[in-house]
């Protein structure tokens, strides 16, 4: 009985602990043009595919600073908060990975056009 209790403990605990982490969903990586053989719709499209993840990616730091704001105080620790700056500086450094890439793919396109 008591390993019933302990086990029903540890379910709950983990279905309310797993969701708040989970809550926040991290956008997909994405698929850019190929810039040297691309068309100028590929491009057009690409362009699109990049200012939807960064959408994307600008909600997903802003359902993390949500998050990091609802904790309980006493769960407001260095370690969570500096879990969090980890978290955010990466989704930034994701996107400006994401706009450098593309726009390569750009130059690589005017240079294949020229």
């Amino acid at each position: 009985m008591q390993k019933f209790i302990m086990t029903a403990v540890l379910g709950i605990a983990f279905a309310v602990a797993v969701p708040a982490q989970a809550a926040c969903e991290y956008p997909a990586d994405v698929a850019l043009p190929d810039g040297a053989k691309a068309t100028e719709a590929e491009m057009n499209a690409g362009s699109a595919v990049v200012k939807k993840y960064i959408a994307d990616m600008d909600a997903y730091m802003a359902c993390l600073d949500a998050e990091q704001a609802a904790l309980p105080v006493e769960q407001q620790t260095p370690e969570n908060k500096a879990l969090h700056v980890k978290r955010h500086n990466a989704a930034v450094d994701a996107e400006e990975a994401i706009a450098a890439r593309f726009n390569e793919q750009v130059r690589a396109y005017k240079a294949a056009k020229k």
